[in-house]
């Protein structure tokens, strides 16, 4: 079978390749028993999940005897079910610390931060011992540096002085006061100490440790092993690590600099260090804090250099080398918030060191960080409760970097096609499937195919971190889950097993950061999507290893990714090597493109060098603003996708499968139409695919020329449509022969003669709002329908009758509507606004539910008569019911049918 026909086969059947593999809570509760767990995995099967991953986070008895009872239903069932099931390595979050037993294997390795402290200090004012400002804690003191102020009480640090033993420095003061100087002095001490902030702080280990790495394999996943390792790679396909970061110290943002408490630590730093570097870290370690001289800049990049090259290798890989021997793959994903992405904190310090060792490209979506209403700013219109969560929320991030970080991992280190998302995680019960709907197609356009949607617990209510799907048969969208699944199936199968076609890549700026660089990686990665250019992100790493990118003739090639430009974010500060590759890559006739400035400075120091480099390629290194970047690239046939008129709004990706060319389009406003003759980068028959039913069917109208293909192309917010272009022979405008205006081009259908005909519109008109009457009610909860409800008076959003502000179900609305029926007229209804999921039946026959907007159907022929009865089912979210636990909307979505409902009547014509 052709690639075409088995991926049309697939792709309209009613249970495509499954995708999904949801979150499933275990808590250990007397509730939890083994018929309750056991029917929460029939509802994922029966939801279109091909599997599960067994969160045990909320479990009360990790790794003890209840743990492996529960775990043993689980696998049970799943086994019984060909279902997959991939374990969390963790109690809670962050992994490596298997609940604070490694800690307590390892008592002397409990984790250590960097700290500094710090006071003025004068001869002939303070004469006592300093050693007191110093916290009672401290491990061990490394290093005592005096700076001594100039006259404008600036510090001088070129003539600062360092002691390594408080013996000296003591002696140091006494000299001073003898001979009575009057020089005031910034006292720093700095050492370690135990964390005392973060997550989990008091069980954090030093896991950059390999020991402790070993020691944390040896509790969790050893122990998997002895009690159900005969499944593994058969029921249990791998683990799933979540969120490992440095956890110095809370923080999603800061990096160096006197506003940061403390630095990442490690008992194997020094030694590593310098057998790395060279250098004694210890002469320069003031400069993570103070910038003391011209070289600050290249211990902080050395530092974080170092540090993340420790955590990749001794944490991440020996995890990694561990499952792969024992026929496992290692998923999840790393903490990505806001530039934690190349922070430490709460960050890995470099997203590719650590994601280089899973076998997906991974990341997650929490807490709204991306809402289909995108002009609502993060966290803090929603969740006020988390206004300190991060130090300032960067939309940008979230809304244009972090999935192609993932994706970028995926294509580029990992060389797999699988993106995995941790998706829905404490949206609140106010999530339904108008967002899920929106939300799986802004991942597909950023080439996610993987998904752990975020939950399923057998118990409820539960109120961490909602919502949860199921919910015991109590949320009253879960009839409904299965037609999002398949909808979220088709559009990954789409994606599975397919190679991502773009030229672009996007220099990952890490080291550039870490030497002090105010980049603007989010900056240009929201330019290139809003102009409908896709792009790869690209690591020094990757691009200085010509083993793994090669350079031929113009383009940098790393697995099935070819590149022939390279932006470089703002970066003034780049590692030698890196420029020393991408000069290679422009003499071989590649574009090299920088944003704002050229670079000047070496991360390791050798400026010099840099500067000549830059200086010789001159001309060849385009330096251009970021408003200019679009005026560069559109010169190069850059983009699969070229509109006629501008649309931040339309996403597009690109991918090959076998013989076909797959392009993936998405309008993500929700307020605006995109509607334009679109130029795809691709010839042959195009086909337009809808995910949603399944349906398949030919382009009516296109136009081929320059080795692009024309299609006019009309989406409603909330729409999205795959373009398949099957190989064909070359094909002539058919209707060139026709005068027709650009309105009409829109309106062409084929009829089942293949000829063309146009639609016109008839009339329109409302169902008015006193036509309609309540007939039915209805809830999966025992106490949502209230003996004192008023009764509803006819279109309008429910929740504002104060009776009914809590009411989560189903009510059904009824309406007559008399017409003449005639071969030559069809009717579409429009319902208007809807609160949230809309069910049409027409003299009783159920239409399929519509999950979003736009809430129009067009009424089969087949089913009407003079006169019909109009019926509309309409189901809201849990969110009304539950309004606890913290996580949903300030402001509620509306609930029922709240219209204007209109009937459009057309009129079909063949074209003269």
């Amino acid at each position: 079978m052709s690639t075409y026909n088995r991926l049309k086969e697939q792709f309209a059947s009613v249970d495509p390749p499954r995708s999904l593999f949801p979150l499933l809570w275990l808590h250990g509760d007397e509730r939890e028993t083994e018929a309750v767990i056991r029917r929460e995995i029939a509802a994922m099967d029966e939801g279109m999940c091909g599997g599960f991953v067994i969160e045990s986070r909320p479990h009360n008895d990790y790794l003890g005897e209840r743990w492996w009872q529960d775990i043993g239903y689980c696998l049970d069932e799943a086994a019984n079910r060909s279902m997959d099931v991939w374990l969390f390595d963790e109690e809670y979050y962050p992994s490596g610390i298997a609940g604070g037993k490694v800690l307590a294997v390892n008592p002397d390795y409990r984790m250590q931060v960097l700290v500094k402290e710090s006071f003025h200090w004068k001869a002939d004012v303070d004469t006592a011992n300093t050693n007191h400002h110093i916290a009672v804690d401290w491990t061990q003191i490394l290093k005592i540096v005096c700076i001594p102020y100039k006259e404008n009480n600036q510090l001088e640090p070129i003539n600062r002085l360092a002691f390594y033993k408080q013996s000296d420095f003591e002696q140091w003061q006494i000299n001073q006061m003898f001979i009575r100087s009057e020089q005031a002095w910034e006292v720093v001490y700095i050492g370690i100490r135990p964390s005392w902030s973060g997550r989990m702080y008091d069980l954090m280990v030093d896991y950059l440790c390999p020991e402790i790495t070993d020691c944390f394999i040896s509790v969790t996943y050893e122990a998997t092993k002895e009690k159900v390792g005969h499944l593994f790679g058969s029921t249990i396909k791998g683990f799933f690590g979540d969120e490992t970061s440095f956890e110095n110290f809370g923080s999603y943002d800061v990096l160096f600099g006197m506003d940061t408490p403390c630095m990442p630590w490690s008992r194997v730093l020094l030694d590593s260090f310098k057998l790395e570097k060279g250098y004694d870290l210890l002469t320069s370690i003031e400069s993570l804090w103070y910038e003391m001289d011209d070289s600050f800049e290249t211990t902080r990049f050395d530092f974080m250099d170092v540090m993340t090259e420790l955590f990749s290798t001794n944490f991440f890989g020996r995890i990694q080398a561990w499952c792969h021997a024992n026929g496992l793959r290692f998923i999840g994903h790393v903490v990505e918030d806001n530039q934690a992405h190349m922070h430490h904190g709460y960050g890995p310090g470099h997203f590719f060191r650590t994601t280089r060792h899973f076998d997906f490209g991974g990341y997650d979506i929490v807490l709204r960080q991306v809402d289909s209403d995108l002009n609502r700013d993060p966290y803090s219109e929603h969740f006020p409760q988390f206004s300190n969560y991060r130090d300032q929320p960067n939309p940008d991030f979230f809304k244009f970097t972090l999935a192609k970080l993932a994706q970028s991992a995926a294509h580029l280190e990992i060389q797999t096609d699988l993106v995995m998302c941790e998706n829905f995680g404490a949206y609140g019960w106010d999530l339904g499937m108008k967002e899920m709907k929106w939300l799986t197609d802004w991942q597909t356009a950023r080439g996610t195919n993987w998904y752990v949607p975020h939950a399923f617990s057998p118990l409820f209510p539960d109120l961490d971190c909602p919502p949860h799907f199921y919910a015991g048969g109590n949320n009253p969208q879960w009839p409904f889950f299965h037609q999002w699944a398949t909808y979220a199936n088709r559009s990954c199968l789409m994606l599975r097993d397919a190679d991502h076609v773009c030229s672009i890549a996007v220099l990952y700026p890490a080291e550039s950061h870490w030497a002090g660089d105010d980049v603007q990686l989010d900056t240009v990665s929201k330019v290139l999507m809003e102009q409908q250019y896709d792009f790869n992100i690209l690591s020094c790493d990757l691009l200085v290893d010509s083993t793994r990118s090669v350079i031929d003739q113009g383009q940098l090639i790393i697995g099935k990714e070819q590149f022939r430009t390279i932006i470089l974010p703002g970066i003034n500060t780049i590692p030698l090597q890196a420029l020393e590759r991408l000069e290679a890559f422009v003499r071989s006739g590649g574009q090299l493109i920088a944003i704002d400035h050229q670079p000047t400075k070496d991360c390791g120091g050798n400026h010099a060098a840099v500067i000549s480099i830059a200086q010789k390629l001159g001309v060849l290194l385009e330096v251009t603003s970021i408003s200019g970047l679009n005026d560069i690239l559109s010169i190069g046939k850059h983009a699969s996708v070229k509109l006629s008129q501008l649309n931040p709004d339309l996403r597009v990706c690109h991918y090959r499968k076998g013989e076909l060319d797959i392009f993936f389009l998405n309008n993500e406003s929700v307020y605006n139409k995109a509607m334009d003759l679109v130029s795809f980068q691709a010839e042959g028959a195009p086909e337009l695919w809808y995910p949603m039913n399944g349906e398949q069917k030919p382009a009516v109208v296109y136009e081929q020329k320059d080795r692009y293909t024309i299609l006019p192309i009309q989406l409603a917010p909330y729409e999205a449509v795959f373009v398949v272009f099957k190989p064909a022979e070359r094909t002539e405008n058919q209707l060139a022969s026709y005068t027709l205006t650009e309105e009409q081009i829109y309106q062409i259908v084929l009829d089942q003669q293949g000829r063309f005909i146009l639609l016109d519109c008839l009339n329109e008109a409302d169902i008015p709002n006193h036509s309609w009457r309540i007939t039915a009610i209805s809830s999966p909860l025992s106490d949502a329908i209230l003996e004192n409800m008023e009764p509803l008076a006819g279109l309008g959003d429910w929740r504002q009758n104060a009776s009914w502000d809590k009411f989560s179900g189903s009510v059904v609305y009824e309406a007559d509507w008399e017409t003449e029926i005639t071969s030559d007229r069809s009717y579409t209804l429009d319902l208007g606004e809807v609160g949230e999921i809309a069910t049409v039946s027409i003299d009783g026959t159920k239409l399929a539910p519509l999950l979003c907007p736009p809430y129009r159907v067009e009424l089969p022929a087949e089913l009407l008569l003079k006169h019909n009865v109009i019926a509309v089912e309409v189901t809201n979210t849990l969110g009304a019911y539950l309004r606890e636990g913290g996580f949903n909307r300030d402001t509620p979505e509306p609930s029922g049918l709240i219209g204007p409902v209109t009937l459009a009547c057309y009129t079909s014509r063949p074209l003269e």
